[in-house]
């Protein structure tokens, strides 16, 4: 199963983690939200409700850029 990106297309940390994984050619569900109405599966796995988050199918979540 595929990582799954939560991302909003016009944030500048989002718009860098989708260009990373595509040059490191990590494949991954994408999944666009409204920053107005966020969606509880990202609140689930981020409490904070910024993007990008990925979610790996382990349950292991990365919500800051290293």
């Amino acid at each position: 199963m595929k990582p799954l990106l939560y991302t909003f297309r016009r944030c500048p940390f989002a718009i860098r983690a989708r260009l990373a994984l595509k040059v490191s050619g990590v494949e991954v569900d994408m999944h666009e939200v409204s920053l107005r109405d966020k969606p509880q599966a990202l609140l689930a796995c981020s409490p904070k409700g910024t993007v990008p988050v990925i979610q790996f199918s382990d349950g292991r979540v990365i919500e800051e850029s290293l």
